[in-house]
This record gives structure tokens, C-alpha cells and sequence, in this order.
């Protein structure tokens, strides 16, 4: 996905390329035979989708020059083994399926691509290709399509059809009828660039928004005091707040803050000091009514760790390379009631000014990026 998300999904979108794949070739080649079934069209699909960053490129090449021979009505059964695929796996079958689609051309019957797009179990990558191959064919028919497909579970879908909804405020000079669309159009916005565009025009027009609530943000959290972190040692070092489950926070050394940031920013040179070589722990409660599954995803320029409940879901020794939102993404299972989250973020000891940051965000959603859970947000001591 391009589109500056917040990915809020880490799947590949399946027109790029991997650095250490072969990028799938465009001609056929001179000996390929077509598949003898649709049964073995499958099974060169499924190979293909699992195809390696490396190794292997002569042989899954002459599986997609055969697979590019493959008949229209074997097209959309193919396009299906884009689910789970790799990422070179799903450019070397997405390549295969182009070459299909470009020498059968009007034989690919409308109908099968139509119904493929709307059935919303399927791949998104997979419905999204669809829906390309349909708009070639028929414009007004994916026009028309979108009008559905605001709350679509295929995320570029999803943005095509809000990017035409939202213009719908321009058809009335009513403001009351507008404020209407555009936050109906935040509710269902994932991308940042398209919620960010929502929320400067219901600013403009003397609306508030509370940009962290619509992303789902966590804000309250009971800081630790600092622990060690000198050359690195504090990252595999198991302090205190790693040991209990939950945490006992608000005792001696520990401070709540809640995050005004609109991004949910806990900046922890400002809630406990400016510091090098020092790592500290962030404890907060997140309650649902029942138990689901669900992505925590959290962005900072440090080392991180996080449990949920006690569980580690995710740990990055990284540092300084990045600080986007959802920058890092882990599933974790939450019971009904009340659930514990603990963040411990490292801070090494570079003195450059583009290493001064100390700091993370973290939210709690579905794969779409729907903010779960409730926080009650305790008051201040």
C-alpha cells in the first residue's frame, strides 16, 4: 500500500518489487506449454505464491511462462492463490496473471471479475487486481461498485471509495449536510493523508476533533523510573516491571501521565528527564467486553519491547531508524475485562540531534486499523 497508510497493514503491495527477488519476466518463453487443466493451472498458481526471495528463478520462471498460457475461465480461480502469497511470490503470479488478462482480453468474462470483486471474503490484493481488470473494461460499472465500498475490507478499495464519497460535499452549499459527509468519512478512513484531510476540513468549518481517539490511541500510562542502559545492557536485562504480571505501578518511582499529543505521543524526555543510556517501562489497561484477538502496533524511534498480560508480542533492537506510526505490528490475544500493556523503550547513548528523541505511540486495532478496546483514562494523582 502506498498512499502514506498508517498500515495501519504491512502486507506488500503486489505491484512492487523485492530487492533480492528476480523481477518475473514479461515475454513468454519460446517452450512453455499451457497448463493441461485447471487443476494444474492451480497448482502452478500455489507454486508461484510461495515463491523465495531467492533461488529457484529458472524453474518458477517456466512456471509462469506456462501459467501465462492458462485460459480465460481459469483466470479468476488462479487470481485466489494471491492469498497468503509472498511478496516475490505475489509478483511473480500477479505477472503471470496480467500476461493472461492481456492475451485473452474481451474472452475474460465481465460477470466473474464482477462477482470476484464483490466478495469481499477474498483477497484484498486479489479484489483489488480484479477491480482493475474490470475498469478496463467498464468504468461506469467500478464507478458505480464504489459506492459500496466505504467500509470495504480491501484498504485501496476502501480509499477509492472514500475519496468518492467524500466529493459528494461539493454537491450541496448545505454545511450541516457536509460536517455529515466528512465525519462519516473520518469514521471509515484509515489512511493517515485522508483522515489528516478530514479533520483540517471539519477544523476549518469550527469542528474539534480528537485525532488520537479516531486512530484509538493508548494515552494514560504509569511511567517507571530509569534503568540501565549503557552500551545496550538494558534491553535483555529483566528489571522489576518485567517480573510482575501485571505490573504494580505507583509505587515508589513511578509517575502517571496522560498524552494531549494528537498522535498519542508519550514523550518520555519530557515526562522523566532528557537522558542517554537508560531504558524505563510504560504500564497501561485497555478493557474489552469479551476476549478477541488483536493487533497492537506501535511506532518509536528506540528499542522496544511490549507484553500483553504478561506476554511478550513483540521485541525490536533498533535504533534511531525510523518512528513512523505502526511502525512495528503484533498480534495478542486480550480477555474480557481488564488487560495489561507494558512498554519498555531504550534510549542508547548517540549525541546526535537526530538521536535525541526518546519516545513511542502505541494503539490497539483489527487489521484494518479500527481502534478495539476501551481506556478508562484514570485521573491524575
Amino acid at each position: 500500500m502506498h498512499h502514506n497508510a498508517v498500515h495501519f497493514f504491512v502486507t506488500l503491495a503486489i505491484g512492487c518489487t523485492c530487492a533480492a527477488s528476480v523481477v518475473p519476466r514479461v515475454a513468454q518463453g519460446a517452450n512453455a506449454s499451457p497448463p493441461a487443466n485447471l487443476s494444474e493451472a492451480v497448482a502452478i498458481s500455489r507454486t508461484l505464491s510461495q515463491a523465495p526471495a531467492t533461488g529457484g528463478q529458472a524453474i518458477l520462471a517456466a512456471k509462469a511462462d506456462s501459467l501465462a498460457m492458462a485460459s480465460a475461465e481459469m483466470l479468476i480461480p488462479c487470481l485466489r492463490s494471491l492469498s497468503g502469497a509472498t511478496a516475490p511470490g505475489a509478483n511473480w503470479l500477479r505477472s503471470s496473471l496480467e500476461r493472461i488478462v492481456e492475451r485473452c482480453g474481451d474472452t475474460i468474462p465481465e460477470k466473474d471479475l464482477e462477482t470476484f470483486v464483490r466478495d469481499t471474503t477474498q483477497d484484498p490484493r486479489a479484489r483489488r487486481l480484479a477491480f482493475e481488470w474490470l475498469h478496463d473494461r467498464n468504468p461506469s460499472l467500478c464507478n458505480s461498485l464504489l459506492d459500496g465500498m466505504i467500509e470495504d475490507p480491501s484498504l485501496e478499495l476502501r480509499r477509492d471509495a472514500l475519496n468518492k464519497f467524500l466529493a459528494t460535499k461539493e454537491d450541496t452549499t448545505d454545511e450541516t449536510l457536509q460536517k455529515t459527509i466528512v465525519r462519516k468519512g473520518l469514521m471509515v478512513a484509515r489512511d493517515r493523508d485522508q483522515i489528516d484531510r478530514c479533520v483540517t476540513w471539519l477544523k476549518e468549518h469550527g469542528e474539534q476533533v480528537d485525532i488520537a481517539a479516531v486512530y484509538g490511541f493508548v494515552r494514560a500510562w504509569d511511567l517507571s523510573k530509569t534503568y540501565d542502559n549503557k552500551d545496550g545492557v538494558g534491553f535483555s536485562t529483566i528489571y522489576p516491571p518485567e517480573t510482575n504480571n501485571p505490573p504494580t505501578p505507583l509505587t515508589e518511582g513511578w509517575k502517571r501521565i496522560h498524552s494531549t499529543d494528537d498522535y498519542g505521543t508519550i514523550d518520555l524526555n519530557r515526562e522523566i528527564e532528557t537522558q542517554k543510556g537508560v531504558t524505563a517501562y510504560a504500564v497501561a489497561s485497555i478493557e474489552f467486553p469479551q476476549a478477541v484477538t488483536a493487533e497492537v502496533r506501535i511506532g518509536s524511534p528506540c528499542a522496544v519491547q511490549v507484553w500483553v498480560n504478561g506476554i511478550r508480542v513483540m521485541s525490536h533492537e533498533i535504533y534511531h531508524a525510523s518512528e513512523a506510526i505502526d511502525q512495528y505490528i503484533a498480534s495478542a490475544t486480550f480477555q474480557p475485562g481488564t488487560n495489561s500493556i507494558v512498554v519498555k523503550c531504550c534510549q542508547n547513548e548517540q549525541t546526535e540531534p537526530w538521536a535525541a528523541d526518546w519516545k513511542f505511540q502505541l494503539r490497539v486495532c483489527d487489521s484494518l486499523g479500527t481502534p478495539l478496546g476501551v481506556q478508562r483514562l484514570p485521573d491524575t494523582p
